[in-house]
């Protein structure tokens, strides 16, 4: 989701350390869940010593949002949150659109579904980014110098030209804002909030959001589509994309998504999953600019257009599939430690058809 800046970042975050790799990805799990049957399989290196296996703990890019998806819902039934609630009736900040009259309220359905009117410049979001284990700026604080007039990252390029719910236009910034939105509601900082209500439930014992620093030889190390090795960094906007996992965690994750698809999984009430999984847009035609490849979406959970649900993630240094069948109930996974690029995408459609 986020190809634009990719390659720019990892010019940035790139060292001059390499070493002879595959000639498709550095390394990478797959995982294949079908009735009761879990299947792994793991390829290559995580780092120049040492092999990629199931417990190599990586970022997982925008499948991050998922995990705002579900931290929305639960939010929603401990009565912090409303999806249908003017967002700055959650803040202690305002935001307005300045390219639009009359600004009716954005809520957090339209920052779950991309129709918020707040954009992702590329110019400020690339700041987002740093290098090293740790963001020197803070969620809140980033937000608010791109969204609010005071800001030092404010700009009319910022927001979009059409009135709320209007028009698609997928947001990192808008997803963090959500983010923020539950944290500021529930007065539990957000990490800590996906710990008690998501990850400690699902048995996700390896799942995070920032670097454990006195921890560093659990994470694979991410490469470029040279195999250049990156360097750690950071995201300020950290939920829309900053999760760390590995393909073990993220098997509890898909099935636990699956199993609430049919009213089965109790981290959720049956009701808030079928809001979480409900499609917003009517067959895509009443909103502007929805991706046909992707053309309906619930609560930061995207419909493929062969019917598939879950989300994609691309980050510098990562790639990351999660799906499954509605219909068929089979559920497929795939987590690499280097980018999805035109040089390597004909093997990873190979290895995506044979999960």
């Amino acid at each position: 989701m986020k190809k634009i800046m990719c390659f720019l970042i990892s010019l940035i975050y790139c060292s001059i350390i390499g070493f002879a790799q595959d000639e498709e990805f550095t390394g990478y799990a797959t995982a294949l869940i079908k009735s009761n049957l879990i299947e792994y399989k793991t390829y290559g290196f995580r780092d120049k010593d040492t092999r990629y296996d199931s417990l190599t703990v990586q970022p997982i890019g925008s499948v991050s949002k998922v995990i705002i998806g579900l931290a929305l819902m639960k939010a929603e039934e401990l009565g912090f949150v409303k999806l249908s609630t003017d967002i700055n009736d959650y803040l202690d900040f305002k935001i307005y659109n300045p390219n639009v009259k009359n600004n009716p309220p954005i809520t957090l359905r339209h920052l779950a579904t991309h129709t918020s009117g707040i954009k992702d410049n590329d110019k400020f979001y690339v700041q987002s980014y740093s290098k090293g284990l740790k963001s020197p700026y803070s969620l809140e604080e980033f937000l608010k110098s791109y969204l609010t007039k005071e800001g030092s990252r404010y700009s009319n390029k910022n927001f979009g030209k059409y009135q709320v719910g209007e028009a698609y236009n997928y947001s990192n910034i808008g997803a963090a804002l959500a983010a923020l939105i539950i944290e500021k509601a529930s007065k539990i900082p957000f990490d800590q909030f996906t710990e008690k209500y998501l990850f400690q439930p699902l048995g996700m014992e390896y799942t995070h959001w920032h670097y454990k620093e006195l921890q560093m030889d659990i994470y694979s190390q991410l490469y470029d589509e040279k195999d250049r090795l990156l360097d750690f960094y950071s995201l300020a906007t950290y939920p829309e994309g900053s999760l760390k996992s590995n393909i073990v965690d993220l098997t509890k994750l898909l099935k636990a998504l699956m199993e609430g698809y049919q009213g089965k999984c109790d981290i959720l009430s049956e009701n808030s999953w079928k809001i979480f999984f409900a499609k917003n847009y009517s067959d895509g035609l009443q909103v502007k600019g929805i991706n046909p490849q992707e053309p309906n979406s619930g609560i930061f959970i995207v419909y493929t257009k062969s019917g598939a649900i879950g989300h994609t993630g691309s980050d510098p240094g990562v790639s990351a599939f999660l799906f499954f069948n509605p219909e068929t109930m089979l559920g497929k996974i795939f987590l690499a430690n280097e980018d999805l690029t035109p040089q390597n995408l004909d093997s990873f459609k190979k290895v995506w058809e044979n999960i």
